[in-house]
């Protein structure tokens, strides 16, 4: 991103108004050398910087005053920038999902904050002030579709029917029943799109006549028979929306673990579990509204199990870019500071990406997003001059990353762990 587009981005959110010693390029130059740091930086530390490299002498105060709701707009305005240009281009293979357009993976992680944000920034539960930040993804292609900050009060309910008008002709979406709605669901279907989604134990199941599913007879027959899936045709709750049933009867030991954790869950809430719910715990059951043509019953399992990747993405952000340990600090700078790191995930991303691109038509290899997302944060400064330096030397920095990335980043097999390559090769 050059001087001139951050100036007129500067500009036009109101974060410049005249000329300044501290330049909006440079200001955004500490800001993400902040965010790549394991440790919070304290505005002592962020000044010493500006002279030590900037050679600009400011005191802590005059720069803490830079930090303001325009400072917020800035940093939201450059990440949206990013996320707008990103590259689309195959992860994998040209073959992955082919049968739609995007493959929508969404999440969120929620987190606690210092108090003095509960205005804006309200808590969900166990504390007066929280972030969510929402994540959706594109399975084929690996860009951000969607990477917001809400208060953690808004929950991914709230965040499905309000983002409902996203979602495009031939895409489908996956995400965990938290995001559960049948009207999303119906939006969905009138927009040409499909989904696919674990069913919840308090929705009500009928068959195509319109009589209530019993899952008990269901389990019975299915046990007598050896039957480990099969599939129906069915309504969901007082709609009676019709989707197609996945059903998946899982072996005896799951079912013993499933309850134990479940009776646990609510004994800590002083309830009973419901018979209806323990008998629920016998089977993974999906709905989808796409056909067996499209989306056959042996791929439902495979394909939902990626939705895994967002919390490994979470797990990831927050062990290296620490988004959820900041210290306390003002309102306008703490915001800031999260939209910055952000910015410094979707760059790193981003490279990888398209390193993934390069080598998935030279090598067929996946890489380790973990392994490559280290290596990364160490090569702050070069992804620093990819972001902010002329083309020509981005492409030798980009060549050098490509050569490091390459070697000694792959994803490993493992036994007994869910296996994401096995995965990926049942839908090339």
């Amino acid at each position: 991103m050059c001087n001139e587009e951050l100036r007129l981005l500067a500009i036009e959110t109101g974060f410049c108004s005249r000329e300044s010693k501290l330049s909006p390029e440079v200001f955004f130059d500490l800001l993400f050398y902040a965010a790549s740091l394991s440790l919070n930086s304290s505005l002592e530390h962020l000044a010493s910087h500006l002279y030590d490299f900037h050679g600009i002498e400011i005191c802590k105060q005059s720069l803490d005053g830079r930090f303001t709701e325009k400072t917020v707009d800035f940093v939201k305005a450059v990440l949206s920038r990013l996320i707008r240009a990103q590259f689309s281009d195959m992860l994998i293979s040209e073959g992955f999902c082919s049968e739609f357009n995007h493959v929508r993976i969404k999440d969120s992680t929620t987190f606690k904050v210092p108090d003095n944000l509960a205005a804006n920034y309200s808590g969900n539960g166990g504390g007066a002030a929280g972030i969510t930040i929402q994540y959706e993804f594109d399975l084929k292609t690996g860009e951000f579709l969607d990477l917001t900050l809400t208060e953690a009060s808004r929950n991914d309910q709230t965040d499905s029917m309000e983002t409902s008008g996203n979602i495009s002709e031939n895409d489908l979406v996956l995400r965990d029943m938290g995001y559960f709605s049948i009207s999303v669901f119906c939006k969905t279907n009138g927009a040409k799109a499909f989904f696919l989604s674990r069913l919840p134990a308090n929705v009500t199941v009928f068959d195509e006549n319109g009589c209530e599913l019993d899952f008990s007879k269901l389990e019975s027959y299915m046990s007598k028979n050896g039957i480990e899936q099969m599939e129906k045709q069915v309504l969901i709750g007082e709609k009676k929306m019709p989707v197609r049933l996945m059903i998946g009867r899982v072996p005896e030991s799951v079912y013993q673990q499933r309850l134990r954790r479940k009776n646990e869950e609510e004994k800590r809430k002083g309830r009973k579990t419901k018979e209806r719910t323990k008998m629920l715990l016998h089977f993974n059951l999906f709905i989808t509204n796409a056909d067996g043509e499209k989306l056959p019953i042996s791929k439902i399992m495979p394909l939902y199990r990626f939705r895994w990747q967002v919390e490994l993405n979470f797990k990831f952000w927050k062990s290296l870019y620490s988004i959820h340990t900041l210290q306390k600090m003002k309102e306008a700078r703490y915001i800031t500071m999260i939209y910055t790191r952000l910015i410094l995930i979707v760059v790193n991303v981003q490279i990888i990406n398209r390193v993934q691109h390069i080598l998935s038509k030279q090598e067929g290899g996946l890489l380790s997003y973990h392994k490559a997302l280290h290596t990364m944060k160490d090569k702050f400064a070069e992804v620093m001059l990819v972001l902010r330096d002329s083309m020509d030397n981005a492409v030798v920095i980009l060549a050098d990353i490509f050569r490091v990335l390459s070697k000694n980043h792959w994803r490993e097999k493992r036994k007994n762990r869910e296996n994401f390559i096995e995965n990926i090769c049942l839908f090339i």
